[in-house]
């Protein structure tokens, strides 16, 4: 049989199993009639011109649903059921399924798959769901620094908080909201198999929700951590005989931070953790402030990274994500413009001394045990300006880690309604210095840009169905100049 007539049988498979999927779950209405369900059919595709690489604000924050290169078409279906209005004790469920459809190959995902309960203020989730952690713009921003929905979500067994909740003796002045989850990584990655997430987050509020005026902060915290390598160890620095400990004391060490370098237990740990702390720590120290005008709401804010103790001492501080967003009280004409400034070019300086106050080297979002990084299915999961040598022109290795995560980056987006069309545009400069060891010289400048149009139309039968066009260009040192472009529709099956 030629390849060619097995991938063609292999993609009739999928769309009809999808499709199935779906019949069984538009059954499933009646049996629920009581609850908010919401099912939805998509179809589209999508290409290139000129370069290889799909163009960064078409694919960017997409939960992984859109290729890095290479033309595609896919057809996808989402079903949730939400909690019942009023009930303080219930539980709901939801998944999404894509299916795309390449020259040469054809990928289904699962980006959301998940049931979860409520007690109260208290919400348990099981499975996959589309999150971004950190305090930013929710709708526009370039992506949050830790976590921004670049990548398909990690499965995760996730307490949480979800809305800021205040206890009556505060008075709705204080408020707060936070997780604690547990999450496995893919066995699919080039470095490590059978390792862990520990996430965990904490925001608090000063202000009622009527005040004009409200502050935030918090921070998140993640750990990759546990797991057995699949590369060569011999003299078990990153693992005692290539297996990195999962057991009890090691999780209560990764969950505090906790140093081990007074132990330094080379018998169970490799020399890296056992002088270290387990896992690799990294997240985000962030603080925000909103102001309530009669005819817009501004938001400001900042996220400052961490990765081994650098923004303690204050080595770092000048990295971080640097955020304005304004959203008018209107329905037409200008909605909302935000404004970011991303800087990580400083990572503490160029010398890691642990002994001392001047840490540094924090080399961000890559490291040593976990070497394909903080990826998930070769995606990043943090911001999408810093990249991944798998996602530009500058390396013929084509490998999962990050080769350019000490940029500057200048980022404006905005969005508009004229009648029933909304557009959403989007704009980068990113100045790309390399990494530390291999600094790009010149500096690497690239430019993205993005215009996204969406509005309501009437098909037969379908009169709430969702027509959406996209269109992105690249041009600088990074990639070849390029021009992509996808288009989909939407329809409800509620």
């Amino acid at each position: 049989m030629s390849q060619m007539s097995h991938m063609n049988q292999l993609k009739q498979m999928i769309v009809r199993k999808v499709l199935v999927v779906i019949c069984l779950f538009l059954c499933s209405n009646a049996l629920w009639a009581q609850r908010e369900i919401n099912s939805d059919f998509s179809l589209g595709m999508g290409g290139t011109i000129g370069g290889v690489y799909n163009p960064l604000w078409l694919r960017a924050n997409q939960y992984g649903l859109v290729p890095a290169s290479g033309s595609y078409g896919f057809s996808a279906f989402s079903h949730r059921m939400g909690y019942r209005p009023k009930k303080q004790v219930d539980w709901a469920y939801g998944f999404s399924t894509q299916v795309n459809l390449g020259e040469n190959k054809a990928d289904v995902f699962f980006p959301e798959l998940y049931v979860k309960s409520k007690v109260g203020i208290f919400e348990l989730v099981v499975g996959r769901q589309k999150q971004i952690f950190g305090l930013v713009d929710s709708t526009l921003s370039s992506g949050s620094y830790i976590w921004s929905g670049n990548a398909l979500p990690i499965p995760k067994v996730e307490l949480q908080v979800k809305e800021y909740w205040s206890p009556g003796f505060l008075k709705g002045v204080l408020a707060f909201k936070g997780n604690y989850s547990h999450g496995w990584f893919e066995n699919s990655r080039e470095d490590v198999k059978d390792f862990y997430l520990h996430q965990k987050s904490f925001y608090g509020r000063f202000g009622k929700p009527n005040w004009k005026v409200k502050f935030y902060a918090g921070f998140n915290h993640q750990v990759q951590w546990g797991g057995k390598l699949k590369y060569a160890d011999p003299y078990n620095t990153f693992s005692h005989n290539g297996i990195i400990p999962s057991d009890l004391a090691t999780y209560v060490s990764v969950v505090t931070g906790r140093s081990n370098a007074i132990k330094g237990d080379t018998a169970t740990y490799g020399y890296n953790d056992g002088f270290n702390r387990s896992g690799n720590h990294l997240g985000t120290v962030d603080i925000g402030l909103e102001v309530e005008l009669n005819q817009a709401k501004i938001f400001f804010y900042r996220q400052s990274i961490y990765e081994d103790g650098s923004l303690y001492y204050g080595n770092n501080i000048t990295d971080g994500l640097h955020g304005l967003s304004i959203t008018r009280k209107a329905d037409q004409g200008l909605i909302k413009v935000v404004l970011e400034y991303l800087n990580t070019t400083s990572q503490g300086g160029n010398t890691f001394n642990d002994q001392s106050k001047i840490r540094g080297f924090d080399d961000y979002l890559n490291n040593g045990v976990y070497q394909n990084g903080w990826t998930y299915f070769g995606k990043g999961i943090g911001t999408p300006l810093l990249t991944l040598d798998s996602e530009s022109d500058l390396n013929p290795t084509n490998s999962i880690y990050y080769d350019n995560n000490r940029v500057e980056a200048f980022y404006a987006a905005g969005e508009f309604a004229f009648g029933d069309n909304k557009i959403q545009l989007r704009a980068s400069l990113s100045n790309a210095i390399g990494w530390f060891g291999k600094e790009y010289s010149p500096v690497k400048k690239q430019y993205s840009g993005g215009i996204l149009w969406h509005r309501r139309i009437s098909i037969t039968g379908f009169p709430e169905a969702l027509l959406k066009a996209n269109l992105g260009i690249e041009k600088g040192n990074l990639t070849q100049p390029t021009l992509g472009g996808n288009i989909a529709i939407s329809i409800p099956l509620n």
